[in-house]
């Protein structure tokens, strides 16, 4: 598709967030949002498609920004552990998917003048232009930019997609599982009184460690280059 008809689109965009965000408030205000009960009652009703509908309804709502770890949360109390985290691993990993493509085939400019004032994007892009994939799953796996704004931002670089999405899969995996792991355990201690258990207890020292040490690491990277340049951190 020519990009001169792809560019009425980029008016539309936008407006997809606002019209969740109406819904969203209109459904509070009329008390018909879906509990977690209502959302399992739903995905079980399409049986064997019942995860594929999950993951697409991920995808969506990544590709448009919602954060990603509240998808997963659900995805954890849905699916337990370890189904949990592949259809969590595979719908964020959809809806990195999403934003990419809007970004280099319907927003290119768009995008690239939103994240150009930005203080990280000159580094990711410099990063990703010299190493591709390594350093995609770099970032990924030390997550020392926004997750979203990465997704849009790799659409305007020369990444390729292979590259992309599968750095991103292997990168979001020790996070994903650690984060659907503490949700897991927290739902199970939650229905007996909120007790602690040694399940509990290694689940969020997990979470906390994947959570945690990336911030450590940056820093500490932030500190050796303030040194090189001469410049006290």
């Amino acid at each position: 598709m020519k990009r001169s008809k792809l560019r009425p689109l980029k008016f539309l965009l936008p407006l997809i967030p606002v019209f969740a965000l109406v819904y969203g408030i209109s459904a509070f205000q009329s008390g018909s949002l879906m509990t977690i009960d209502d959302f399992r009652g739903w995905i079980c009703g399409y049986g064997a498609l019942g995860p594929l509908m999950f993951m697409l309804v991920y995808g969506l709502l990544v590709t448009f920004g919602f954060p990603a770890v509240l998808c997963s949360a659900v995805g954890g109390l849905l699916f337990g552990r370890f189904y949990g985290t592949a259809y969590n691993l595979f719908g964020a990993c959809l809806g990195a998917s999403g934003a990419f493509w809007i970004a280099r085939l319907i927003a290119r400019d768009f995008v690239a003048n939103k994240f150009a004032h930005t203080r990280w994007f000159g580094g990711f892009s410099r990063g990703v232009e010299k190493n591709g994939f390594y350093y995609m799953l770099f970032v990924r796996l030390l997550p020392i930019f926004p997750f979203n704004g990465v997704n849009y931002a790799s659409g305007v670089t020369n990444i390729r997609y292979r590259d992309f999405l599968l750095a991103t899969m292997i990168g979001m995996l020790p996070y994903d599982f650690a984060l659907t792991n503490a949700v897991v355990e927290v739902g199970e201690a939650a229905a007996h009184g909120f007790k602690l258990s040694p399940g509990l207890i290694a689940a969020l020292t997990l979470l906390a460690f994947v959570s945690l040490v990336p911030i450590r690491i940056k820093k500490y990277m932030d500190k050796q280059k303030a040194q090189k340049c001469g410049v006290q951190p």
